[in-house]
């Protein structure tokens, strides 16, 4: 890295500092979602969650139109483009946010009211167009802590403006106020933190290079992206707006722990193996530690998300207008469980230029969603999807491709998840058998055995954890 200070600490020490960073920016982030959902979930209806789930679904797949790949391209460049880069996403996000405004009313044949909303939301193109370059540059230097204040004070914006509109009862425009208030101000402080420190060199003659470089990442990226947002519009046609929402909350609960650590790892995971590329031991143990830690947690959620999802959804977040989601949030609670080299297996491709067998991986997994998703959701509506969902066959060819990578490596890792699995399930077992209904005794236990689950994974990892900090290579 040619830009600021060279870096005197180790990859794995500046892995660690910005994975803590990052982990906490999430965290708060999270924790500042999780209050604002809480507080809109009874403030708006269902349905005018849903016609934001809709639009915002939309808004993000046309983002990955806007970036063309630049953003992950721009991570392994040597040139470091990031007045180029900046240029672009600014540009294309103005351009894109017109003509999805233009666009809107098409919308209104998929749901009435729809068109208004994205329209409203079109301008979160551009102002996140704009923050597109800061944020990688911070990232690709492994400066995940300059990030936490700008993201932390998104949310608290976003949280304070939606709130604040739904309780005036703006329904869904508080989302949409909220959203777009939180982005400026992020913006804002991004730019600020960076413009003393990132070259912002504009050289337009190189940014045909930089998008032929990067067409494979943009494909990937809006195959990868949509999926979480596709199904909406794949099961809205066959089950009420309502149960839309519904669907979304059960998703958005299965995989809180994905959301909350699989950013914050991939953020500082890809950056570090690219230094540590010609190092494959060290590059293996990022890639372990990463997995095995996303993975403990996530195996803890479902097991305490399935014993109490009713308690979770109806008792203690959003109230018994939700009753519909607790049946979905126990099949979706497990699809974190069933991929578990897809979590971070596209960081080794990108490092190692493998673009088009990731984009066949992510291509299959589109194809294969939205095939399954329709042939299921026909007949079993919501629930059809939620099964749909565990039927991505792309995850089978990325299994493949890291067993091939790690070589004999991948069974060390096979059986650090095994054990994961095993262990996380072990502290539940006697809290269903004596807590056979659902209710705050069950609740109550389920903590407990959440802590002991975390206890002993904790025991069996901390020791090769710190090892690979400290020396480069995980110990067995």
């Amino acid at each position: 890295m040619s830009s600021g200070s060279a870096p005197t600490q180790t990859t794995e020490s500046r892995f660690l500092a910005s994975a803590v960073a990052a982990y906490g920016s999430q965290l708060g982030r999270t924790g500042l979602r999780l209050v604002t959902d809480l507080a809109l979930a009874r403030l708006v209806i269902p349905a005018g969650h849903a016609l934001f789930d809709l639009a915002f679904g939309a808004v993000v797949i046309i983002g990955v139109l806007r970036d063309m790949g630049l953003p992950y391209q721009l991570v392994r460049d040597d040139r470091e483009p990031y007045g180029t880069v900046a240029a672009w996403t600014s540009t294309a996000g103005l351009v894109l946010a017109g003509l999805l405004a233009l666009a809107s009313p098409l919308f209104e044949g998929l749901e009435v009211g729809l068109g208004p909303v994205v329209a409203g939301l079109a301008p979160l193109l551009f102002l996140e167009g704009v923050s597109v370059a800061p944020r990688v540059y911070f990232e690709r230097r492994l400066e995940v802590r300059r990030l936490v204040v700008p993201e932390l004070t998104r949310g608290a914006v976003l949280a304070v403006v939606a709130i604040s509109l739904a309780a005036l009862d703006w329904g869904v425009w508080a989302f949409v106020v909220g959203e777009l208030a939180g982005m400026a101000a992020y913006s804002t402080l991004l730019w600020a933190r960076a413009w003393k420190r990132m070259p912002r060199k504009l050289e337009m003659g190189i940014l045909g290079d930089l998008l032929g470089r990067s067409r494979y990442l943009f494909v990937i990226a809006l195959c990868a992206f949509a999926l979480p947002y596709i199904e909406r519009y794949v099961v809205a046609p066959f089950v009420a707006l309502a149960m839309v929402a519904q669907f979304n909350k059960a998703r958005y609960l299965g995989q809180k722990v994905q959301v909350l650590l699989v950013p914050a790892v991939q953020r500082v995971l890809y950056p570090a193996l690219v230094e540590l590329k010609d190092h494959r031991d060290r590059a293996f143990g990022a890639f372990r530690v990463g997995t095995v830690a996303i993975l403990s947690f996530e195996a803890l959620a479902a097991w305490f998300l399935f014993f109490n999802a009713e308690t979770v959804i109806t008792r203690i977040l959003f109230g018994e207008n939700w009753g519909p989601a607790v049946p979905l949030l126990q099949i979706l609670a497990f699809l974190p469980l069933i991929n578990p080299m897809s979590r971070l297996g596209g960081e080794i491709l990108k490092v190692r230029g493998e673009d088009r067998l990731w984009l066949l991986i992510v291509a299959l997994d589109l194809v294969s969603l939205v095939g399954f998703g329709i042939l299921l959701s026909m007949r079993y509506g919501a629930t059809g999807m939620a099964i749909a969902e565990f039927l991505l066959l792309g995850n089978l060819i990325m299994t493949w491709r890291i067993a091939s990578i790690l070589g004999r490596d991948f069974w060390l890792l096979v059986g650090d998840l095994v054990f994961v699995y095993l262990v996380a399930l072990a502290p539940f077992l006697p809290v269903a058998w004596l807590f056979p209904v659902e209710g705050w005794p069950r609740f109550t236990a389920s903590v407990v055995a959440g802590c002991v689950g975390t206890l002993l994974l904790a025991a069996r990892f901390h020791k090769p954890f710190r090892a690979y900090f400290a020396g480069g290579k995980a110990a067995t």
